[in-house]
């Protein structure tokens, strides 16, 4: 099946000033061996940085996130051709226009890797992944979102209906970001909502490619997001519960809750009568 990356336009960069560089934020764990398929002595490739550092295990580096500084902005066509030949996942890339030198960018990127959890648990704030930069963009604060996203005058990823979006940025030549960045109660319940249908999308990759091949690849997000939304309202909240009822709607359809004879069975589920898993017993016997 031909990837949809062939299909993509170039990324919608602006005409910037003659001080604009061209970078491309590779997440390398969603490019199936990223050191042994991205040409990167391609002339349209000026320089490769680990975000997260040289010195690392070899088997890391395929697993790790690394920032190209590109030629131009016609080398993007370049790695779209790339990701087409291997159907990389749409949040493989995330592309930045920015006036800031390579150096001066990967630092400035490193500074933003750390966060912290209500509960004070430090962890890995993954804006590289071009899947999880939007859900976050959304649920920063005004004035977090500003200075968070100050790096570049372009923050460009592809969103999950598989066409490019940008998320609004203002470069400051002076960074203002002062890290590590706390994660309310809000923001984390937020973006647990907003990512968790793309491990849903994952587990059904590994478990039953030919089950999600049911689903159109650009639809995949909103399907789980609406079939997430439809579980909670039955009360599921368990995640074993929630990918049974995505399998349900995949196998049964989106609205199989409406048909008979589930309105009746899940309204028992509901009053505490019996669980998911004795209700499709009953109706399989």
């Amino acid at each position: 099946m031909p990837s949809f990356w062939s299909n993509l336009p170039l990324p919608p960069v602006r005409d910037a000033s003659d001080t604009a560089r061209y970078y491309a934020l590779i997440d390398a764990a969603q490019l199936e061996r990223f050191s042994q398929t991205m040409n990167l002595k391609s002339d349209s490739i000026l320089s490769r940085i680990a975000l997260l550092g040289e010195q690392i295990a070899p088997d890391r580096y395929d697993a790790s996130p690394h920032l190209l500084e590109l030629a131009g902005p016609d080398s993007y066509r370049n790695l779209v051709g790339q990701f087409a030949r291997r159907n990389a996942s749409h949040g493989v890339m995330t592309c930045l226009v920015s006036a800031l030198a390579a150096s001066e960018l990967i630092a400035r990127l490193k500074h933003r890797l750390d966060a912290t959890l209500p509960d004070d648990v430090e962890c890995v704030n993954r804006f590289f992944d071009g899947r999880i930069s939007p859900h976050l963009h959304a649920c920063l604060g005004d004035q977090q979102r500003s200075e968070f996203f100050s790096v570049a005058t372009q923050w460009l990823v592809v969103g999950h209906d598989h066409t490019w979006q940008s998320l609004a940025c203002h470069f400051a030549e002076r960074d203002p970001y002062t890290g590590p960045l706390a994660i309310s109660v809000r923001q984390e319940a937020y973006l647990i909502d907003h990512c968790y249908p793309y491990a849903l999308i994952e587990h059904f990759e590994r478990t039953d490619a030919d089950l999600l091949d049911g689903v159109p690849a650009a639809q995949r997000y909103r399907f789980f997001k609406d079939a997430m939304a439809t579980a909670e309202r039955f009360g599921f909240d368990r995640s074993s519960d929630i990918t049974l009822f995505c399998t349900l709607s995949m196998t049964r359809g989106a609205n199989f809750h409406e048909k008979a004879p589930w309105p009746e069975k899940l309204a028992a589920v509901q009053a505490g009568r019996a669980s998911l898993q004795d209700v499709l017993k009953s109706i399989h016997d």
